[in-house]
């Protein structure tokens, strides 16, 4: 069975333009991945590209938390 993945915004990774960057974090997997994507200088609106995204693979906000919190408590 495939794990879960899901998108999250960590405030404090941004780039030069202070542009937050999408993160990934694995169900089941310690830490998060970082990608080539940076969803603005809004965090609320990057938060919320992130769930849009989440969406769209059937995660809700709820579900996506969990993962993202259970990726540093393994």
């Amino acid at each position: 069975m495939e794990k879960n993945r899901v998108f999250f915004i960590m405030p404090t990774q941004v780039n030069g333009q202070g542009e937050y960057n999408a993160l990934i974090a694995v169900e089941g997997e310690k830490g998060y991945y970082k990608t080539d994507w940076f969803w603005g200088k809004d965090l609320k609106i990057a938060e919320q590209i992130a769930q849009e995204s989440n969406d769209v693979m059937g995660i809700n906000k709820e579900q996506a938390n969990k993962i993202v919190v259970g990726t540093m408590a393994i």
